[in-house]
């Protein structure tokens, strides 16, 4: 049988992604319409020719009347090219009931935890999807008009992480020509109708249109935009630093190295930070420019800014602070007996032993010098006062002159008898006493 354009396409896709090689298993994602049955009849060409496995996965989002009738579908196809399938089942309604989120943007999140699954139980190199020149070009528009950067409009890639797309290069009106030169049948998703939906809006009004008023090949020139924009952002990438994270998730950004550098890669720095914890789903350029404007306020530091996905921007004296928002802990005070342990939240505890030598506080863990009188571990409290090189001071301003953050200042288990503080986590305190303790912490 004669190759057709899609055919050719999937040949060249896969060798140029090296993908997956003879003996290796290749899953596909298969919803039963054009494009997803059109990738895995030429899938399971090659497949025979190459020498790989093809396995098919085709998940019910619970949100179509006619996802019984799909899946009856996708197992009558898969029999027909001797494909395995590997089928399941989500609740997406219900996600969007408690997570109050978009059926969208759940959808495609249970759709590649799914994938993901299956991935893992076959074995598999990589997960083909079925994006087109058509979906590129939808996507770049979408993404224009939500005034996304370069980095948001160079759109779909071959290949991200796991995920490739063979048919990239293959307009929609190509996909229909392959169906009908091998004589295949598809299912239609009657919401891919609905203009409610921006990107059926972009789809069946917006292309036509700057289509018939603009540039017949409007959706190729698209796709190459992304493409050239593709490119040009893998050599931006290599400009930015990678993100390093600290104990609690987040990643932090001196506020100095960020003010000198360029607009775009002081852009790129903070959008590898987000992507670095917990990723971009959510965040717009406006995100961006918060983050941004934030950190070039003048006198900024205890300010914060609320950020998608459970996360916040913080400046924190000369640092800029991105990642999981800090919990708000209850203030908490116990007796401490020597020798003795108490369980601290946060899932730590503090354990006290008496010593018979002094030393200064440095660590996690140190023997320090006390006072007669009741020891307590808590949190601070006004008219707290510690001794550091021998002198008395105010805790508050120690705290500030240490830089330690203001979220944090007020959580920080303390060692104290009334409001003499002897230990803090990390901190070099340091006074002689009647008696010595031996202080650390470890996991409650």
């Amino acid at each position: 049988m004669k190759p057709t354009r899609l055919d050719t396409a999937v040949r060249k896709a896969l060798q140029g992604l090296d993908v997956p090689g003879p003996g290796r298993t290749l899953l596909c994602a298969l919803s039963g319409g054009a494009d997803s049955v059109a990738l895995l009849d030429a899938l399971a060409g090659r497949a025979r020719r190459d020498g790989f496995t093809l396995v098919a996965a085709h998940l019910d989002h619970g949100l179509r009347s006619a996802a019984s009738a799909d899946a009856a579908f996708c197992v009558e196809l898969c029999r027909r090219l001797g494909v395995r399938l590997v089928a399941g089942n989500a609740d997406v309604r219900a996600r969007a009931r408690r997570e109050k989120g978009s059926l969208e943007q759940l959808a495609r999140a249970e759709r590649y935890a799914f994938l993901r699954r299956a991935k893992d139980e076959t074995a598999a190199v990589a997960i083909a999807v079925a994006h087109t020149e058509d979906d590129q070009a939808e996507t770049l528009l979408l993404r224009l008009m939500r005034g996304a950067g370069a980095a948001g409009l160079q759109s779909m890639r071959p290949r991200a992480g796991d995920v490739i797309r063979p048919l990239l290069a293959v307009s929609r009106a190509e996909v229909l020509a392959h169906l009908r030169a091998r004589g295949l049948v598809w299912r239609e998703d009657e919401t891919n109708r609905d203009t409610a939906f921006a990107r059926n809006r972009v789809r069946h009004e917006l292309i036509p249109y700057l289509e018939r008023h603009f540039n017949p090949r409007l959706r190729p020139a698209l796709a190459r935009t992304a493409e050239l924009l593709a490119s040009e952002q893998s050599l931006l990438d290599t400009l930015v630093p990678a993100a390093v994270h600290d104990a609690s998730g987040a990643v932090t950004l001196s506020l100095g190295e960020l003010r000198a550098v360029p607009p775009a890669l002081a852009r790129l720095r903070v959008r590898r930070a987000l992507e670095a914890t917990g990723g971009l789903r959510g965040v717009g350029e406006g995100h961006v420019a918060g983050i941004l404007a934030l950190a070039g306020r003048a006198a900024a530091s205890g300010r914060s800014l609320t950020l998608p996905g459970g996360r916040s921007a913080s400046v924190c004296f000369d640092r800029l602070r991105i990642g999981p928002a800090r919990r708000h802990q209850d203030r908490f005070a116990f007796p401490l007996a020597v020798p003795g342990r108490v369980e601290l939240p946060g899932g730590i505890a503090l354990v006290a032993e008496p010593a018979s030598a002094s030393a200064v506080s440095e660590a996690a863990g140190a023997v320090v010098g006390a006072p007669q009188g009741p020891l307590e571990v808590r949190t601070r409290r006004i008219g707290d006062r510690v001794r550091v090189r021998g002198r008395a001071r105010s805790l508050k301003r120690y705290l500030i002159e240490e830089r330690v953050p203001a979220e944090e200042r007020g959580h920080l288990p303390l060692v104290a008898v009334g409001h003499e503080v002897l230990w803090m986590p990390e901190r070099p305190l340091s006074r002689t006493g009647e008696r010595y303790l031996r202080l650390h912490l470890e996991p409650a």
